[in-house]
């Protein structure tokens, strides 16, 4: 069985159905405020984690575990499960995309995580010290201690899973077959609209070809030389990773969201509810 995102790209009907779950936050239930006439609204990061759950017909644990929602599929006799990892951020050049030449360059963002506590812990216990990372020393070692924080993060997240319903099938979470799902925004167009992009990548991270500092962040570089991954790890331990769009597993093409009519509070509950 195929899955869009995971397994295939979306169909044109999965990309409607996408579309009109994120457009519903346009009413004034979104928790983000649009710099528009009419003062529209958008989703956050949490309510587009709950529109691509939908579109999976499962409902997210909103925890903050590694994985944002699993998908279980049958199979031999058991379930195997694809999890998936959800990242939203805006990007100014976005719309790059459209340009064949320009989208060879452009660059996912996606925040990873901001464990201070967990990342520094294992770097202690690997000889790590902050006055080695502010000394810009043993860049290589600070690389592979970060990228180690992910993989466990990620096996813990998987472990639960895993043990969830007890006295059901056998279930497995296939790493192979789980990935973050980044969903990329521009800013807002003159007629007050957004682009929007949904792609899926690999949820184990990829090696760099070497790691350096730059200012305040340990950065690691690929095989273009262009920058992968960026630390911050005295700076909240901020862990981001910009794959390039054109390696995505799948995705979509730029889309826009549908205009719905606002609506006040008052007007909702009366719609809901009745006047009584």
């Amino acid at each position: 069985m195929t899955q869009p995102f995971l397994s295939t790209n979306p169909t044109a009907d999965q990309l409607r159905a996408l579309i009109k779950y994120l457009s519903t936050f346009r009413d004034g239930s979104g928790n983000i405020r649009e710099k528009d006439p009419e003062r529209s609204t958008r989703a956050d990061s949490r309510q587009i984690e709950r529109c691509l759950a939908e579109m999976f017909g499962v409902r997210p644990p909103e925890s903050k575990s590694y994985y944002d929602f699993a998908v279980e599929i049958n199979k031999d006799g058991g379930v195997v499960i694809s999890a998936a990892s959800v990242k939203s951020k805006e990007i100014e050049n976005l719309r790059d995309f459209r340009d064949p030449k320009l989208r060879k360059k452009l660059r996912a963002y996606l925040e990873i995580a901001n464990a201070n506590a967990k990342d520094w812990k294992l770097c202690r216990e690997m000889g790590l010290t902050e006055d080695n990372f502010r000394e810009h020393k043993h860049a290589s070692t600070f690389g592979s201690a970060i990228l180690q924080r992910q993989s466990d993060e990620r096996a813990v997240a998987e472990t639960k899973i895993q043990q969830q319903r007890k006295y059901a099938a056998h279930r497995v979470v296939d790493a192979n077959a789980s990935v973050f799902l980044s969903v990329l925004y521009s800013p807002l167009d003159k007629h007050f609209q957004r682009d929007y992009l949904v792609s899926s990548y690999p949820i184990v991270l990829p090696g760099p070809t070497r790691w350096d500092f730059r200012g305040k962040a340990l950065v690691g570089f690929d095989k273009h030389d262009g920058v992968l991954y960026e630390w911050y790890a005295l700076s909240g331990s901020q862990f981001k990773y910009y794959p390039l769009i054109a390696g995505r597993k799948y995705g979509s093409a730029l889309f826009q969201l549908l205009k719905p009519v606002q609506e006040t509070l008052h007007q909702r509950a009366v719609k809901m509810f009745g006047h009584s």
